[in-house]
């Protein structure tokens, strides 16, 4: 007589029948990504290989999609539970690099996974490894009960530009049949139903160099490009959404000349524009090539569109009944300002209802001594397997 399966405890993923291998709950799963350096530019794959396994051992069919052709270290992961099948699929998804550690000293070990006082600290722990573990978790765990299908995507190079998700979504087999997406970055575990875009602009000016002595025998690019600099100080875009605001436009770096003594034959700036889903970037464009002018060359270096659901959606409205009961309330209308991997999706799946919730404070994000409080990782575990669970009614 063959022995019952175990069931697995509340965020902690099932183990292989066959292998009998160890399942680590999320908040284990987490401390174990944590250990891994997936400073973007780095090696993703490493960290991404036993999220790979615990998808496999769950009955997915994996792959992986490297987008830097340099380097194929540098990839996402894809799982599908049915490949076959036509059902409508939900989504989790999420990144799993990270920014720099920064110049501060860390007070913490930032590649450990320490635990102290209910805090998990280190490079990622917030941004955003402790969601993908829990999503992770959440989706071996409920795969066996899936009468749907369920998809799971962790990208690569979303620090650099959502260079990850921007690959996979150009390629129709890994978006096909998502009916639904939830976005695991740290939200506090607040759903949200959307975020800001981002437009980053490079513009750049050239001249003559010259002995500052003597600066009539140069042309100063930097002269050139500070009235054009001073103008998109007070750049505004017109028109407000009635949950994400207005858009915001900074002057984000400025340089100019290579040594203090001679004019400048060379000077550039970086502009980041946020912006709401009423602004359209090309014509942004527009106009800031017309306000730089015929001297002033300009290229983009980034290009995310805003993103927002209506709460009104009938599964994002379904999906805040479902969370309702954890949370003790039913959630606030909410967004965010900076953009995530659904920028990508966006495009490509324009009616999909798109959720942006996970553990984490927003605002531990690129931190020293980052941190995410475990119990916010167990919190976002029931709620990706309750938002699972529903979806299989």
């Amino acid at each position: 007589m063959a022995e019952p399966r175990k069931e697995a405890s509340p965020g902690q993923c099932p183990a292989d029948e066959t292998h009998m291998t160890y399942a680590p709950s999320s908040v284990e799963l987490a401390q174990s990504l944590i250990g891994y350096n997936t400073i973007s530019g780095g090696n993703e794959r490493q960290a991404l290989e036993p999220l790979a396994k615990i998808l496999s051992d769950a009955g997915f069919s994996v792959a992986f999609d490297a987008y830097d052709p340099s380097n194929p270290q540098r990839c996402s992961l894809f799982a599908r539970l049915r490949p076959e099948s036509d059902m409508p699929a939900l989504c989790l998804c999420g990144h799993i690099d990270t920014v720099p550690l920064g110049a501060a000293q860390w007070r913490m070990p930032p590649f450990e996974g320490r635990i102290q006082n209910g805090l998990l600290y280190g490079r990622g722990s917030s941004d955003m490894k402790s969601g993908v573990a829990a999503m992770v978790c959440a989706a071996a765990q409920m795969a066996r009960h899936m009468r749907g299908d369920l998809v799971v995507q962790v990208y690569g190079g979303e620090e650099t530009g959502c260079e990850g998700s921007f690959h996979m979504a150009a390629q129709p087999q890994f978006l096909r049949n998502i009916a639904a997406v939830v976005v695991a970055e740290p939200t506090s575990c607040r759903p949200l139903c959307g975020h800001k875009g981002a437009l980053w602009l490079t513009c750049k000016t050239t001249g003559i160099t010259a002995h500052a002595s003597m600066p009539h025998k140069g042309d100063n690019a930097l002269a050139k490009l500070l009235p054009f600099a001073d103008a998109m100080c007070a750049f505004r875009l017109e028109g407000d959404h009635p949950q994400l605001g207005g858009g915001t436009c900074v002057v984000s770096t400025l340089h100019a000349g290579c040594n203090s003594n001679s004019v400048p034959d060379s000077a550039a700036m970086t502009i980041d524009i946020r912006t709401a889903p009423q602004h359209n970037h090309d014509e942004i464009r527009t106009a800031v090539a017309a306000m730089a002018g015929s001297g002033i060359s300009m290229t983009t270096t980034l290009d995310v569109p805003a993103v927002w659901t209506d709460p009104a959606h009938p599964w994002m409205s379904r999906a805040f009944d479902v969370l309702t009961p954890l949370l003790g309330h039913r959630p606030d209308v909410a967004t965010v300002q900076f953009f995530t991997d659904a920028a990508a999706l966006r495009p490509r799946l324009p009616d999909v209802p798109i959720m942006i919730l996970g553990p984490g404070d927003p605002s531990m994000a690129h931190q020293v001594d980052e941190y995410c409080a475990v119990e916010q990782i167990e919190l976002g575990t029931k709620m990706y397997s309750a938002l699972l669970a529903d979806w299989c009614a």
